[in-house]
């Protein structure tokens, strides 16, 4: 009967609206989905970009830029609360000779097995970058000079019993520093840098210490 059409039209329309909702309420929600995705992804590109722009691409130690920021948190850090900061700069003997003698491909993957072994052995307090070359460094807060330098040590004897493959065995020479009030950050690292001439002034594979300020 048209009583029953108009019914019908009526439930008909209601239920157009309901699926509609529906279908609408789930449109939204894959919509959102779809941001929260994309925004982990951004959020993971930018990780990454930020990994890139701080990190040594061949051994993913930290490069100077970051070492810098670090550096300048950490002695402001120590001045603040009068607590030792104290850092290692060290390089590998003889790298030249590496790279002449088995290839500078083997010398790269030497390079990343010494900053393996480095990041195995610190805490994970320090930080380890690449200063450049064959040269690293390992800062160390919370740490005297004579902390630092029974650390030292213990790199010098890791990397001096390790096979490394094609190459075989390698040694590195180490400069310790410890910061005094005062000390410029160019200062406290020129005093490891000194360190380290004496080390290998020494005959190599030995741990130099820097003079008091």
């Amino acid at each position: 009967t048209p009583e029953h059409i108009r019914l019908i039209q009526a439930v008909a329309v209601q239920a157009a609206i309901a699926i509609q909702n529906v279908r609408l309420y789930q449109e939204a929600q894959d919509a959102a989905k779809a941001v929260e995705a994309t925004n982990l992804e951004l959020q993971k590109a930018l990780i990454e970009l930020e990994r890139l722009a701080t990190t040594d691409k061949l051994t993913g130690a930290f490069n100077r830029r970051k070492f810098d920021e670090i550096l300048s948190v950490e002695i402001k850090r120590a001045l603040r609360f009068s607590t030792p900061l104290s850092l290692v700069l060290f390089d590998i003997d003889h790298f030249k000779t590496v790279n002449d003698l088995f290839g500078h491909l083997n010398g790269d993957r030497v390079l990343v097995e010494v900053a393996r072994l480095v990041m195995n052995c610190i805490r994970s307090s320090d930080t380890l970058t690449r200063w450049g070359g064959e040269e690293f460094l390992v800062l160390c807060p919370g740490n005297s000079l004579a902390q630092t330098t029974e650390m030292a040590e213990r790199l010098r004897q890791i990397i001096a019993q390790t096979q490394f493959p094609d190459v075989s065995n390698i040694t590195i020479s180490l400069g310790v520093s410890e910061f005094h009030p005062g000390d410029s950050p160019d200062r406290f690292i020129v005093r490891a840098d000194n360190a380290l001439y004496h080390a290998k002034n020494n005959g190599r594979n030995c741990v130099g210490l820097a003079l008091a300020a």
